[in-house]
């Protein structure tokens, strides 16, 4: 009795001892060794499940069930036995199949954690190597791929510590970068770093692209907020009735701005028969009405632009209240020259008249391009805000599936993808800086040349960043495609909270460039006032 009470006596030490040796071995070895025993279980649960699927098939074969099923469906007087039966065996198959397909899943997932786990394993050996670093940062740092753990091996122990408390998945997309931009970024403080390690792989490598104090400079300026939608991110809320009334104005505005295009035809048709007849009343009567329909058009045309400036959710306030305010400035100017229009009765008032409205959109044209062309950048801005959004949503989906043991491949194309978003962002950025640049020299009284020269740099660049949204909406579809084969219940639209960089503001639409339109109409009413002076 004694033996067996000092055999168990050991037995009870030796146990209480794994926990210390599992302290000792580090999170990631307990994690590891935790996941090993679970996976044995489920080993042995699918052993069995597979010995019951082959013994049930071979009932199957032998229609054994069958037959008991309906000998015991006769023997309680049932009807249709043979038909319940049938019904009974193929409800079976569906779950058999369904088990079947769970057991793939797992088994996939199973070699990817082996994967994974030698990968770890291998990481630990090159790590331990590496002078100062405790097992609880060798844990961490061993998450990473082989080519990683190459890239920051030989960095310095006080970059490695501040590498080494990101998260893992934080820590993966910075040791993304190349070995030059791993050691630039690593001398960050830690809230630099945790904050760089936010953005998307595509700004991130921007950031990492620039000298340390402009690095700095750039990501204390950066802030970031949690958002479900693109949405989100809009510089104001617009009340549903001002935005159906904004709607409103610009519909009316584009409805009298073609019917004052109309009406200019008609008049210059009767302006030319009236100079044929020699008829100096009519002549003076058409040339009125002609002018007056030219500062319809010129004034319908503004009317639109502050329409969609009302409209967009994506210019603050204060930068529609300063536009707006400019364009109504503009719109008064025009109503005085139609005042004297009106006033003229002499063919002499009326080519003053002319040579004034003549004048004023020599110079209204650029302002008014100047306008749309900040609608326009809006619209990209909403768009990139919608393409930083997915990139945090598609990682957030596949981090899911990665914890299913579900490897959807498409690594590459969410780099490439994250690429174009920050290409896009670029360009916007470097056009929105030129379009500022823009109300500076106009508020300097610049030439018209300089506001246009400004104006088509601006116009140029959101070319190019539509041009980089456009590849990145290609690239997203193949990823969606890829997903949804790997992953078929995966949702880009879950409402899912996510980190962004709010530099840049709302979605928007993605018509193509409402600027030639309004280009087009703007080019149309000058014409019309340069006809009149005529």
């Amino acid at each position: 009795m004694k033996k067996i009470s000092a055999i168990f006596l050991m037995v009870m030490f030796l146990v209480s001892l794994v926990p210390f040796s599992f302290a000792e071995e580090g999170p990631g070895i307990v994690r590891d060794k935790k996941e090993d025993l679970r996976d044995a279980k489920e080993d042995i649960r699918d052993k069995r499940e597979n010995a019951k699927d082959r013994a049930e098939d071979v009932r199957d074969t032998a229609n054994v069930d069958r037959k008991k099923c309906i000998d015991s469906c006769t023997a309680q007087g049932q009807t249709n036995c043979e038909a319940r039966c049938k019904i009974a065996d193929k409800k079976e198959d569906v779950r058999d199949a369904k088990e079947d397909a769970k057991d793939i899943r797992e088994n996939v997932r199973d070699r990817l954690e082996d994967t994974r786990e030698n990968t770890r394993e291998k990481n630990r050996e090159r790590l331990a190597k590496i002078q100062g670093l405790d097992q609880r940062q060798i844990e961490r740092l061993s998450s990473l791929n082989v080519k990683n753990v190459e890239k920051i091996e030989g960095l310095k122990k006080e970059r490695l510590d501040r590498l080494a408390k990101l998260s893992e998945k934080k820590l993966e997309r910075i040791a993304e970068l190349d070995k030059e931009k791993l050691e630039k970024v690593s001398d960050l403080t830690q809230p630099e770093l945790e904050k760089l390690s936010i953005l998307g792989r595509g700004r991130i490598k921007e950031i990492a692209e620039k000298d340390p104090a402009r690095m700095k400079a750039e990501l204390k300026a950066l802030k970031i907020v949690k958002v479900k939608e693109a949405k989100d991110l809009a510089r104001r809320e617009i009340p549903a009735a001002s935005l159906e009334r904004a709607k409103q104005r610009f519909e009316n505005a584009k409805e009298k701005f073609n019917e004052a295009k109309e009406t200019l035809k008609e008049e210059r048709d009767a302006f030319k028969e009236a100079k044929e007849n020699k008829d100096d009343a009519a002549i003076l009567e058409h040339s009125k009405n002609y002018l007056l329909r030219t500062a319809d058009a010129l004034i319908s045309h503004l009317e639109k632009i502050k329409a969609k400036i009302q409209e967009s959710s994506q210019i603050s306030d204060d930068g529609e209240a300063k536009m707006v305010a400019e364009i109504d400035a503009q719109i008064t100017e025009i109503n005085i020259i139609k005042a004297e229009i009106e006033a003229a009765t002499t063919k002499e008032q009326i080519k003053e008249a002319a040579k004034k409205l003549r004048a004023k959109w020599n110079r209204l044209k650029h302002i008014a391009r100047l306008h749309s062309e900040r609608v326009v950048s809006a619209r990209v801005e909403g768009l990139v805000n919608r393409g930083i959004v997915l990139e945090k949503k598609l990682d957030h989906i596949l981090q899911k599936a990665e914890e299913k043991g579900i490897d959807a491949d498409v690594s590459a194309e969410v780099e490439a993808f994250s690429s174009k978003i920050a290409l896009a962002k670029d360009k916007y950025a470097q056009a929105q800086a030129k379009l500022e640049s823009v109300l500076d020299l106009k508020a300097g009284n610049a030439t018209n040349d300089q506001i246009k020269s400004a104006a088509d740099e601006a116009k140029s660049l959101l070319k190019e960043a539509r041009d980089a949204l456009k590849e990145a909406h290609d690239i997203l579809k193949e990823i969606v495609k890829k997903i949804k084969e790997a992953i078929p219940e995966a949702n880009l639209s879950e409402d899912v909270e996510v980190e962004v960089e709010a530099s840049v503001s709302a979605e928007a639409s993605s018509d193509a460039d409402e600027t030639g339109e309004l280009d087009e109409e703007a080019s149309a009413a000058s014409d019309a006032g340069a006809e009149a002076t005529a």
